[in-house]
């Protein structure tokens, strides 16, 4: 790895403002240290992260009714358990569950987004795989109205989803 590279992942870490510019400066130290065998650092972009949350959720869901099954345990949502009223995630446990053992309309029954964030890591799993290849290069970052416009689109499915759980549910019927 060349430090051309280390450099761009730098700026790329800069940019975003996540870490300040001792801890960007580190992680150009710990990309510089995997050219001699070490330590490789490489930067995902959001929707890398995300279908990378989904597949741990996948994962979840394969595990979770085997815990539950014998012990009994559940995991019921605060926000409905405390006030009666579901929230915009309602459901998604329940629907990655369906989803996992191919129940599809159960799944859509529970939570829609569920298929948003299936198909969100059936996109990104090849592409994190293409990359740490090399066959394809790092995620650049996304401008400004990018950002905006996909911060207004999670937040008009996350409206939509409480509207679905408000009147899947109701208001104030507790599980």
């Amino acid at each position: 790895m060349s430090r051309k590279i280390g450099l761009s992942v730098g700026r790329h870490l800069r940019f975003w403002g996540s870490r300040g510019a001792e801890s960007a400066d580190y992680y150009l130290r710990a990309i510089e240290i995997g050219d001699h065998g070490g330590v490789f650092l490489r930067t995902f972009s959001v929707p890398e992260r995300v279908g990378g949350f989904g597949l741990l959720v996948g994962v979840g869901a394969a595990v979770w009714p085997v815990l539950t099954d014998h012990t009994g345990a559940s995991l019921p949502c605060p926000l409905r358990t405390l006030t009666g009223v579901p929230c915009p995630a309602c459901g998604l446990t329940t629907a990655a569950i369906a989803l996992v053992r191919g129940e599809v309309g159960a799944a859509f029954g529970a939570n829609p987004l569920i298929f948003g964030l299936a198909a969100l890591v059936v996109a990104v799993v090849p592409l994190v795989v293409l990359r740490a290849a090399g066959v394809l290069g790092p995620p650049r970052p996304w401008s400004p109205n990018r950002r905006r416009w996909v911060a207004r689109l999670i937040g008009l499915l996350a409206v939509a989803s409480w509207l679905f759980q408000l009147h899947r549910l109701g208001f104030g019927r507790a599980t």
